[in-house]
């Protein structure tokens, strides 16, 4: 449950908040004119798979016949500093508003941050500022489908953070970011114990050694359910999912319940069946899809099973990282970096249960990210640490085809695009 403290600065936020409305007249009207493209970098290394060869934040115009990503016309490649001129730091995570022309980029450094820019008719981000969130390294940022909050997992710091916005969009630099430990979500009777740095048997999909970040909370994802009722944040050094109650006008988080994985699998990121009932959960150690079975009503999951992300047989090392759900609902694909893959799964039509159907080279080096264009036509891989680069996949169906095309962004970590 939240602190008096947090329950105190819901109610300071609610009060400046009261009339936050996100009307006709200052929302973006959805369009059929060009698409852009932007791409989040590890710009700062810091950390040995940062790389910190990226320039900011790279943007492309999208040619939606080929997938291509091109130079905007007359716009810089990248946003590389602030407003005040200052370097961006990381912008590794990005998101959207779901309704105005603005896009956030979480700054994964210890004294962590998000930007936010504002998106030009010509598809070039102009800065607007720059906000602590409260936490360190924030490794993911969202947008509640309001409009109203944006929450980011703060990986170093084991917690999340919910910021409200105002009604242009930006982040109130008035109201301080309410902060949630992941830890003290799984309350009494449920402690959250660290894992070990070993992964178990029953929990490995493969013989190898991955093992990571198991010396307390480490929140990796987090994200509103579909109909924004509820939170959800997977926690890579707790080897659980925890769903919040959220308040969409206060932006308080409550009565938290936990679901487990296996132990030192580390829960990474999280995609919903379109039916809203299913999740599918990637491990990032263990190698593994765990599918749930989601209650809408009450923000519970149950855990029904874990299979692997890798080839029958595979011996090694690997990180499972990005998921993603295919247009057609029937299928979905995931990420496995030294493997350096892309997993297909088909979904069970009457069950949900995933069977891995096979596996795509990804052609990069570390494949951290992947994300539909809005058409749904084609899926972009980001590789960052040696990688450097966006790959292009055709989807057809239940399956992407490698297109030939690469581009070329120093530590590519995300990639999110203008609608």
């Amino acid at each position: 449950m939240p602190s008096r403290r947090q329950l105190l600065q819901a109610s300071a936020l609610a009060s400046g908040l009261g009339a936050l409305g996100l009307t006709a007249s200052t929302a973006q009207a959805a369009t059929s004119g060009p698409v852009y493209a932007y791409v989040g970098t590890y710009s700062d290394g810091g950390k040995p798979w940062r790389g910190g060869r990226g320039q900011g934040v790279h943007q492309f115009v999208l040619d939606s016949a080929t997938g291509a990503l091109k130079p905007i016309p007359g716009a810089p490649a990248a946003v590389a500093s602030t407003g005040e001129g200052a370097k961006l730091r990381n912008p590794a995570s990005l998101a959207r508003h779901p309704k105005l022309p603005v896009l956030y980029a979480a700054n994964e450094f210890e004294a962590g941050s998000v930007s936010a820019f504002r998106i030009g008719a010509d598809g070039a981000l102009s800065f607007v500022s720059e906000t602590p969130c409260g936490g360190k390294d924030p490794a993911y940022i969202s947008v509640h489908p309001d409009g109203r909050f944006l929450f980011t997992a703060n990986y170093a710091s084991g917690d999340v953070s919910v910021l409200a916005l105002r009604a242009d969009g930006t982040p109130d630099p008035a109201v301080a970011a309410v902060v949630y430990k992941d830890v003290d979500a799984c309350g009494a009777g449920t402690p959250c114990k660290p894992g070990a740095d070993v992964v178990p048997a029953a929990a490995r999909s493969h013989e190898g050694f991955a093992t990571s970040d198991h010396d307390g909370p480490h929140a990796h994802m987090v994200h509103a359910d579909p109909k924004g009722n509820f939170v959800l944040v997977a926690d890579l050094g707790l080897d659980r999912v925890i769903s919040y109650r959220f308040d969409r006008i206060t932006g308080v988080l409550s009565q938290p319940s936990t679901v487990a994985v296996s132990e030192s699998s580390g829960a990474r990121h999280f995609v919903f069946h379109p039916n809203g009932k299913w999740f599918y959960l990637v491990n990032e150690e263990a190698s593994t899809i765990a599918f749930m079975r989601y209650d809408n009503a009450t923000g519970v999951l149950t855990l029904v099973s874990e299979t692997s992300a890798l080839p029958k047989g595979f011996k090694g090392t690997s990180y499972a990282s990005g998921i993603r759900m295919l247009p057609d609902g029937q299928h979905f694909v995931s990420l496995n970096r030294l493997h350096d893959s892309i997993s297909i799964f088909k979904v069970d039509a009457r069950t949900g249960a995933p069977t891995l159907v096979r596996e795509e080279w990804s052609r990069g080096n570390y494949p951290r990210s992947c994300t539909l264009d809005p058409s749904g036509r084609f899926l972009y891989v980001c590789h960052n640490k040696q990688g450097d680069n966006v790959t292009v996949f055709r989807v057809q169906g239940g399956d992407v085809r490698f297109t030939g095309q690469y581009v070329a962004v120093g530590s590519a970590a995300a990639i999110e695009f203008s609608a």
